[in-house]
C-alpha cells in the first residue's frame, strides 16, 4: 500500500514538473501570412538544427545550419498555435536540449460596415450602422463620420453597432466610413463598405400670401 501511494505522489510531483515546465515556454505572436526573422545567440563552431510547425515554413536556415532562419508563416482564417524548435550542436559532436518557442498565428482580420437610415433634422441619432468582423477579438476600430475620426478600442463581439449622435442638414447625407482595423496582437486588417445616413431638414412653410 505504501509503495503505490509512493507512485502516487512521484507521479503528481512528476505531473506538476510537466506543466509547470510547460508554462515555462515563451510566447510570440505573429500575423497570419507574415515573414518573421528567428535567430539564437551564435556559439562559435556550432550548428543549429531547426523544426518548425507545419503553419510555417523556412525561408532559409534549416540546410545551412546557421544561428538564424526566416520563417513565412500560412494564412489562416482561425488562431492556430504553431512552434520553432532549435537544437545545438557544438564543434566536439555534442547536442545541446531542445529549444523551444510557441507561436501564435493570428489570422488577418476584416470589417465590412454598412447600413443605412433616415432621420430628421435634430432628431437623435441612428443605430443602423453596423460592422461586421472577422477574426480575433477584441478589435480596435476608427471610422470615419463624414468630419472626424472617430477610435473604438475592446470590441468583443460581431457585429459592432456604431450608434451615431444626433445629425443635421446640412449636409443631407452623412457619409460614414472605416479608416482602420487591428487585432488584439497589432495585426492590421482589410476595412471595406460605408454606411449613409440621409438627414432631413426642417420644413419652414412661408406665410400666406393672397394672390
Amino acid at each position: 500500500m505504501f509503495y503505490k501511494k509512493g507512485l502516487l505522489v512521484i507521479t503528481v510531483i512528476l505531473s506538476g514538473l510537466f506543466i509547470h515546465a510547460q508554462s515555462d515556454i515563451p510566447v510570440d505572436t505573429v500575423c497570419a501570412g507574415s515573414t518573421e526573422f528567428y535567430k539564437v545567440i551564435k556559439t562559435p563552431g556550432s550548428t543549429y538544427h531547426w523544426v518548425v510547425s507545419k503553419g510555417g515554413s523556412a525561408a532559409y536556415g534549416f540546410d545551412t545550419k546557421s544561428d538564424s532562419v526566416r520563417i513565412k508563416w500560412s494564412n489562416s482564417d482561425v488562431m492556430t498555435e504553431e512552434f520553432i524548435k532549435v537544437v545545438e550542436t557544438n564543434k566536439y559532436g555534442r547536442s545541446g536540449d531542445t529549444v523551444m518557442l510557441r507561436v501564435i498565428n493570428y489570422p488577418v482580420p476584416t470589417a465590412v460596415i454598412s447600413g443605412s437610415d433616415t432621420l430628421f433634422d435634430g432628431n437623435t441619432g441612428t443605430n443602423k450602422i453596423k460592422v461586421s468582423l472577422t477574426g480575433t477579438a477584441p478589435w480596435d476600430i476608427v471610422y470615419n463620420d463624414g468630419s472626424n475620426d472617430i477610435d473604438i478600442k475592446g470590441v468583443e463581439s460581431s457585429p459592432f453597432i456604431i450608434e451615431t449622435r444626433s445629425l443635421s442638414n446640412p449636409p443631407e447625407i452623412h457619409k460614414f466610413t472605416l479608416v482602420s482595423l487591428k487585432n488584439e496582437s497589432g495585426c492590421k486588417g482589410n476595412v471595406s463598405g460605408s454606411a449613409e445616413i440621409t438627414v432631413s431638414p426642417p420644413i419652414k412653410t412661408s406665410k400666406i400670401f393672397h394672390n
